[in-house]
């Protein structure tokens, strides 16, 4: 049986940033993965160009059932931190619109790249198409169960991820082995992910771009809102604000007094836009409704909003000081109805995972389990688009790396293990 300080399971953002920092220690470590190559889902992040963290990295752009944990993870491993780390790799950065760092490359396989490169010069083994069916405490450690053999480690830090993007392997096996070891597991769901709509008046407007205020109320009053770009589908609606709101969206989603309003008018409300359609109107009598908006809205768009309010081929002279006020309203607060999220398949993220309470956040050693760390999507937070969750990948999949041990510097990542690196170590955290 193989003996190694620390095994990592998992070999995504979470396990690459955990094994990179337990070798750096000096800890003899190996990852299991059971995909043929690691990092497969780093390659398909921001749209295979990897976001991989953010200027405003803070708890509130996180979801979760404790999220004032986060203080403290983001405090001992930053985005700074992250940025110092890649470009220790030889990672050069850009940062673009909402603070989001990519590489100049516009490439996730550099980071990929440079990641298992670092695997390579520090001689971590590497087990690949390899898949974890059991895990035993005992008092010699831990024994890892695989379909090819078994490991024995004195921790193991679980960094499997989610149940998003199944076909790339992550299928919610972690979830199971943490409950068998003891663990709540908070109901694993869809996040960032695309929504289908109930009715069929979106069906033609497939792929029709607009920019839109997207608006979640309770018993009448905004619980949230976001402003961008959204992308009609024929099941429903998809774009950046849909995937940064379908978590509370679908949290809400059969809430009594909960409602979902689109506002196609996103810098108008119902007054200001009485006045912009009148002027138009006086301007051009002759016009039907729905040409009367093109120039405003897409043609399309026009086209199908107006035949929902049964007015498309009325012309625009002929419309009362009732209908101009029903327009208005319905232009600025059209409400859709949700009917379920998009499966997993099409999901960027999980929500729920692992309850955080259960985990020692300082170390992010299990409570339940001893030896036993958590990292990453594994775990019950999730984070908007925008290298949120990424970022929350390398923080905690570095702080499991640590294993309790406190660095002699603390924060920038390119001082923190100089000392570690012939297997000196800090302080054990409790």
């Amino acid at each position: 049986m193989e003996q190694y300080q620390t095994i990592v399971i998992g070999g995504g953002a979470a396990g690459l940033m955990a094994a990179i920092t337990s070798a750096k220690q000096g800890f003899k470590t190996a990852i299991i993965e059971k995909n043929k190559a690691l990092g497969r889902k780093i390659l398909v992040t921001g749209n295979g160009r990897c976001n991989l963290t953010n200027t405003g990295i803070s708890p509130d752009k996180y979801y979760g059932q404790n999220t004032k944990c986060l203080h403290s993870i983001f405090n001992r491993f930053s985005s700074k931190d992250a940025m110092a780390f890649f470009e220790q790799l030889g990672v050069q950065l850009k940062t673009e619109e909402s603070g989001r760092i990519f590489p100049v490359t516009n490439q996730a396989s550099t980071i990929v790249d440079l990641l298992i490169e670092e695997i390579n010069r520090l001689e971590i083994k590497t087990c690949l198409q390899e898949s974890v069916k059991n895990l035993v405490f005992s008092k010699n450690g831990w024994k890892v169960e695989t379909y090819k053999g078994e490991y024995q480690a004195d921790n193991v830090i679980l960094a499997v991820g989610g149940k998003s993007y199944p076909l790339l392997g992550t299928t919610g096996d972690g979830f199971v082995m943490a409950h068998k070891l003891g663990h709540r597991i908070v109901e694993p769901r869809p996040a960032l992910v695309p929504l289908e709509l109930v009715g069929n008046w979106f069906h033609k407007l497939q792929g029709v771009k607009s920019d839109v205020d997207l608006i979640l109320t309770m018993q009448g009053k905004t619980v949230a809102k976001e402003a961008g770009e959204l992308i009609f589908t024929h099941y429903g609606i998809s774009g950046p604000i849909v995937l940064n709101l379908s978590r509370l969206l679908v949290d809400y989603l059969g809430k009594p007094g909960s409602e979902v309003f689109i506002s196609f008018f996103p810098t108008q409300d119902v007054e200001g836009l009485k006045g912009l359609l009148s002027r138009r109107w006086l301007a051009h009598p002759q016009k039907t409704l729905a040409n009367s908006l093109i120039g405003l809205l897409p043609k399309k768009l026009c086209d199908v909003l107006t035949a929902e309010l049964k007015l498309p081929e009325k012309q625009v002279n002929q419309l009362t000081k009732k209908e101009l006020e029903f327009i208005a309203e319905r232009l600025v607060r059209w409400p859709i109805i949700i009917k379920r999220p998009r499966s997993f398949d099409e999901a960027m993220v999980t929500a729920g995972g692992v309850a955080m309470d259960e985990v020692n956040t300082r170390t992010m050693e299990s409570l339940k389990a001893k030896g036993l760390y958590l990292a990453g999507e594994i775990l019950d937070i999730d984070g908007v688009s925008g290298g949120y969750n990424l970022q929350f990948a390398w923080s905690t999949g570095y702080i499991a790396g640590l294993q309790g041990y406190l660095p002699i510097v603390a924060n920038v990542y390119k001082d923190n293990l100089k000392s570690f690196t012939q297997g000196q170590k800090g302080d054990k955290l409790n």
